[in-house]
């Protein structure tokens, strides 16, 4: 009886942990820039800037990522899309080897 009060205590334990490890992985995931989780093409990351304001557009693959520089609201700006889901990517993203 004591084994098995051992096993189902171990057991909740392991699923207790399992869980919140998947919940925190799912708060890290970036906001959506265009919806579905789909891969999106430089065309659809345009269209959707435009319509967002955007003008002065500037998208260059770099990686997975579409480096976005622009002016939007009369202010330069700057970002990368995942062209593999469409999400934001990191807002800290620079991949110009330059250490």
């Amino acid at each position: 009886m004591n084994r098995l009060s051992t096993l189902t205590t171990a057991g909740a334990i392991v699923l207790i942990g399992g869980t919140m490890m998947l919940a925190k992985a799912q708060q890290k995931q970036r906001a959506p820039f265009i919806a579905g989780d789909r891969p999106v093409t430089v065309e659809q990351v345009m269209a959707k800037l435009k319509s967002d304001g955007w003008s002065d557009i500037v998208i260059l693959p770099n990686g997975k990522y579409l480096q976005v520089s622009g002016t939007r609201n009369g202010q330069a700006s700057t970002m990368a899309v995942d062209s593999e889901n469409g999400r934001l990517g990191p807002s800290d993203y620079d991949d110009d080897d330059d250490d």
